[in-house]
């Protein structure tokens, strides 16, 4: 009885060794990574897979953020800038794009820039929540927009998010 259970345990070990080298080979050989930098030395990195891809690029502007950038705002590092596409094997992606910006305008002034520009279509303001910050929130279905003012002593840091959950055409 225990040289059976042995003999199965091995054999058990043996095939899950097989599939998961199989399976390795199969990803190592269908797997694309490519790295570029643009001229503006911006840097965009894609990766895919069988099942999924993810793309990620420094470059995020008013367009793709879909929100306003406060006039005479400067970008923080360009590190904290990012678009980045995920999408999963099926028919769903999601799309995320972030930036931070500085302004030497007080809270005060900017938020009421916000309000203005973005007016009814904000779903949900918080003058100042747990962490001290103004936010303006647009919901709508599964996308989501996001305006966060945080008061410095030298001004006003803003930071922007976009979350689409987009359905991708499959052909």
């Amino acid at each position: 009885m225990v040289a059976i259970a042995l003999l199965v345990l091995g054999l058990i070990v043996t095939v899950s060794a097989i599939a998961l080298w199989v399976g390795f080979r199969y990803l190592s050989r269908n797997m694309q990574l490519q790295v570029k930098e643009g001229a503006d030395k911006k840097k965009s990195a894609s990766i895919k897979l069988p099942f999924a891809s993810f793309e990620a690029r420094q470059d995020v502007d008013e367009a793709s953020l879909g929100l306003p950038i406060y006039p005479g705002a400067t970008r923080v590092k360009d590190k904290d800038a990012a678009t980045v596409n995920m999408e999963f094997g099926g028919e769903e992606g999601v799309r995320i794009v972030a930036a931070k910006f500085d302004t030497p305008d007080p809270v005060e002034k900017v938020s009421a820039f916000y309000r203005d520009r973005l007016g009814g279509r904000v779903t949900k303001y918080t003058e100042k929540d747990s962490w001290d910050k103004t936010v303006f929130e647009i919901k709508k279905g599964d996308n989501a927009k996001v305006v966060s003012l945080t008061r410095r002593s030298d001004g006003t840091l803003i930071e922007l998010v976009r979350v689409d959950h987009q359905k991708t055409d499959v052909n």
